[in-house]
C-alpha cells in the first residue's frame, strides 16, 4: 500500500488520475467520484511488475487544501490462475516425459514389452538408435519444462514483490 497527498483539490485531483489512467490503457472497472477509482492494468500475458495484469485500487480523501492518495494493488486472479495452471501443466508434462525415458530404458535394457516400447517399434522389431533419441528428447524436454517452471516461479514473486510500481508512477505524475 502506498499513501500520498498532493497539492490540488479532491475532485481535481481525482479527475487528473482517471485522465491519466485512460491514457496509459488502464480498464476502469469501479468509479466513486471522487471517492475511489479501481482499474484493471498490463496484460494476462505480463511478465514483469509492469507488464503483468493486475488490480489497483486509488482512494482520496481531503486534507485541508490538499488530497490524501491511498493506492494498493493485487495481482489478477486470472493472471495468477494462468500462472499456476500452466506451471501446473508443465510439471505434468515434465514428469511424463520422464516416465517415457524411464520406461523406453526399461526396454532397452531387457527388450521387454512396455507402456511406451511401442515408439521404438516397427514391425515386432525394436530400433535402439530410435529408443535413444526419443530417450534424450524427452529428456531434453523434461530439464527445459523445469527450467520454465523455475522461470514462472521467479517472474510471479518478482511480480508480487514489486506489484506498486505501476501505482507509484502514477502518484508521481500527479505531483
Amino acid at each position: 500500500m502506498i499513501e500520498k497527498t498532493v497539492n490540488s483539490e479532491l475532485q481535481q485531483t481525482y479527475d487528473r488520475l482517471k485522465a491519466q489512467l485512460v491514457q496509459e490503457g488502464c480498464k476502469i472497472t469501479a468509479d466513486k467520484p471522487p471517492e475511489s477509482i479501481t482499474a484493471s492494468q498490463g496484460s494476462l500475458w505480463g511478465m514483469s511488475p509492469r507488464t503483468a495484469k493486475k488490480n489497483i485500487t486509488w482512494q482520496f480523501s481531503p486534507a485541508n487544501s490538499a488530497t490524501r492518495i491511498t493506492v494498493s494493488s493485487k495481482l489478477a486472479s486470472d493472471w495468477k490462475n494462468l500462472t499456476i495452471l500452466g506451471s501446473a501443466l508443465s510439471v505434468v508434462v515434465a514428469a511424463v516425459c520422464l516416465w517415457i525415458a524411464a520406461d523406453l530404458e526399461g526396454f532397452l535394457a531387457t527388450s521387454q514389452s512396455s507402456w511406451w516400447s511401442w515408439i521404438a517399434t516397427s514391425n515386432g522389431v525394436a530400433n535402439a538408435a530410435v529408443a535413444s533419441s526419443f530417450i534424450t528428447l524427452t529428456r531434453v524436454l523434461a530439464v527445459f519444462l523445469a527450467v520454465v517452471v523455475a522461470l514462472e516461479g521467479v517472474i510471479f514473486v518478482y511480480a508480487r514483490r514489486s506489484i506498486d510500481g505501476f501505482a507509484a508512477e502514477t502518484l508521481r505524475h500527479l505531483a
